[in-house]
């Protein structure tokens, strides 16, 4: 069973959350000046750099979480910000929250890590082909195709 980030904390700053993506391409350069590229992979990591504010008793659940909860190396659930919305993905630490932590004030703490994401959740075919269409639906497309062959047919 997989461990879920706490309800009770809140989710990294948005204003200092970034995402960089693991390279996908394989470029080779060929003896003409030009260049093949192809996909490596169907799926890469996702590397999100994250920094949490937290009043100091949601910093002792965070702090709790992070030592007992996942012990830093387990793979669990959090929701991640994407232009889809909020999507619940699995994660895991790379770098220690704890390594990097300061007081704001008496009552707040800053806690900073990078955070892999296994498989950050894009649009899926069918969404980016449904988006890609607007506004016109699937249908209509697939009606527009079977009416050009029959024309190329006639």
């Amino acid at each position: 069973m997989m461990v879920n980030y706490p309800l009770s904390l809140p989710l990294p700053r948005l204003k200092e959350v970034s995402y960089k993506r693991q390279s996908n391409i394989l470029r080779t350069e060929m003896s003409s000046g030009r260049a093949r590229q192809r996909r490596r992979f169907l799926s890469v990591p996702t590397f999100m750099e994250a920094t949490w504010r937290l009043r100091k008793d949601e910093a002792t659940v965070f702090e709790g979480f992070i030592d007992h909860g996942v012990n830093l190396i387990e793979w669990f659930l959090m929701d991640i910000l994407t232009p889809r919305g909020v999507v619940k993905h699995r994660v895991r630490f790379v770098k220690d929250p704890l390594e990097n932590f300061k007081p704001i004030s008496a009552l707040v703490w800053q806690y900073q890590a990078q955070v892999e994401v296994k498989e950050y959740k894009a649009a899926s075919e069918e969404e980016a082909v449904i988006r890609l269409l607007e506004p016109r639906s699937l249908e209509d497309f697939v009606n527009g195709l079977s009416a050009a062959l029959n024309l190329y047919e006639a």
